[in-house]
C-alpha cells in the first residue's frame, strides 16, 4: 500500500487556500471594473490566469536550478523555462493578479471613507448653490449696499434740517439730495415750496424720501427678477433632487454593513449626476482649495468612480498623492506575500 505524502497534501491544501483568496480578490476587482464580463466570467479569468501564473512560477524556479536536468528543445530547455516562466509571470501575475488584488484590498479598505467624503463635499456645494449662490449673493449684496447708502443719505438730510444754527433746507440738504438722485440713477420731482418751519421741512423731506424708496423698490424688483432668472437657468427642481439624492446616498452608505456594491453603485451614480450639475453651474460656486479643478476639469468624475477602475487607481497612485494615508503599499505587500506563498506551495506540491 502506497504511503500518503502528508507534506504534499499539506502543500496542496495551502496552495488551494491561498489561491482561493487571490482568485476571489482578482474576480471581485475585474467584476467591479468591468461588470459586463459577469461574476462567473471574472472568476473563470481569475482561476485560469492564476493557474497559468503558478505554472510559470514553477518553470522559472526550475530554470534557475543549476543542477536540474533538461531535455533539448525550446520548451524543455533551461533557457525556455526561464524565458516562458518570466514572460508568463509578467503577463498573468504582474499585469493581472497583483494589480487586481491590490485594487480589491484598497477598495474594500477605503471606498466607504472616500465615497462618504465625496458625498459630503459634493452635497455642501449643491446646498451652496441653493443657499449661497455666488451670483445671487452679488445681487443681494448690491441691493443691500444701495439701500444702506440711501438710508445713510436720508439720515444726513434729516440732520441738515435740524443742524443747530442753520436749521432748514439749505445748501448741504440740496447736496445730499443730489447724492441721493445719483445713487438711485434718477431725478426727483422737486417740491415747489420747501416751507419755512420744521413741519413743512419734514413734509418736503418725506416727499423726497417717498420717491427714493419707490425707486429703491423698483431696483429690488429688478434684483428679484435677476435672481429668478438665475434659479430658472439652474433648474431648481433638479438641484433639490440632487441634494436629496446625496442625502439618501449618505444615509445608505452609513447604514451599509461591509461592502455592498449595489449601494456604492447607486451612490456613484448620484455623485456622477451631481458632478455634471456642478460643472455646468460652476460660475455660481465659490470653490475651496483645488476643488474647482476636481469638478470642472476635462473628464471629471467622482473619486469613488475612479476607484472602480484598476488602471485609474494605479495611475492615480503613481502620479498623484490621492491615496496617501490609505496604505497602498501595505496592500501591495499583502497581495505579493499571498501570491508568492501560494506559488511556493504549488511548486512544492507539483514539482
Amino acid at each position: 500500500m502506497k504511503k500518503l505524502d502528508y507534506k504534499r497534501i499539506l502543500c496542496i491544501v495551502a496552495y488551494l487556500g491561498l489561491a482561493g483568496f487571490s482568485c476571489f480578490w482578482t474576480a471581485e476587482s475585474l467584476f467591479i471594473w468591468q461588470p459586463s464580463i459577469t461574476l462567473a466570467g471574472a472568476w473563470l479569468i481569475a482561476i485560469v490566469f492564476y493557474a497559468v501564473a503558478s505554472i510559470c512560477f514553477g518553470m522559472l524556479i526550475k530554470g534557475l536550478e543549476k543542477n536540474a536536468k533538461f531535455k533539448q528543445g525550446l520548451f524543455s530547455s533551461r533557457g525556455g523555462h526561464l524565458l516562458f516562466g518570466s514572460i508568463g509571470l509578467f503577463i498573468f501575475w504582474l499585469m493581472v493578479s497583483l494589480p487586481t488584488n491590490t485594487h480589491t484590498l484598497l477598495y474594500r479598505a477605503s471606498i466607504e471613507n472616500i465615497i462618504t467624503t465625496d458625498l459630503t463635499r459634493t452635497q455642501s456645494y449643491l446646498q451652496g448653490l441653493k443657499d449661497n449662490n455666488v451670483e445671487i449673493k452679488k445681487i443681494e449684496d448690491a441691493y443691500e449696499t444701495k439701500k444702506a447708502k440711501v438710508d445713510a443719505i436720508i439720515i444726513r438730510m434729516i440732520a441738515e434740517i435740524d443742524r443747530p444754527g442753520a436749521e432748514g433746507i439749505g445748501k448741504m440738504f440740496k447736496t445730499a439730495l443730489a447724492e441721493l438722485e445719483a445713487e438711485l440713477g434718477t431725478t426727483f420731482q422737486k417740491m415747489p415750496n420747501i416751507g419755512s418751519n420744521r413741519a413743512q421741512w419734514l413734509t418736503t423731506l418725506n416727499y423726497y424720501q417717498k420717491q427714493a424708496y419707490e425707486h429703491l423698490g423698483r431696483y429690488r424688483a429688478e434684483c428679484d427678477a435677476k435672481i429668478k432668472e438665475i434659479r430658472r437657468m439652474m433648474n431648481s427642481k433638479a438641484l433639490e433632487s440632487l441634494i436629496k439624492n446625496c442625502e439618501i446616498a449618505l444615509s445608505d452608505i452609513n447604514k451599509m454593513k461591509g461592502i455592498n456594491n449595489d449601494v456604492i453603485g447607486a451612490a456613484v451614480n448620484d455623485l456622477t449626476n451631481s458632478y455634471s450639475y456642478i460643472k455646468s453651474h460652476s460660475q455660481y460656486i465659490n470653490f475651496k482649495d483645488n476643488d474647482k479643478a476636481r469638478y470642472t476639469r476635462e473628464g471629471a468624475m467622482p473619486e469613488a468612480k475612479e476607484m472602480l477602475s484598476v488602471p485609474d487607481v494605479w495611475k492615480d497612485y503613481l502620479t498623484t498623492d490621492k491615496y496617501n494615508g490609505h496604505g497602498f503599499i501595505w496592500w501591495v505587500f499583502i497581495a505579493l506575500l499571498v501570491d508568492l506563498a501560494a506559488f511556493i506551495f504549488a511548486y512544492k506540491a507539483f514539482n
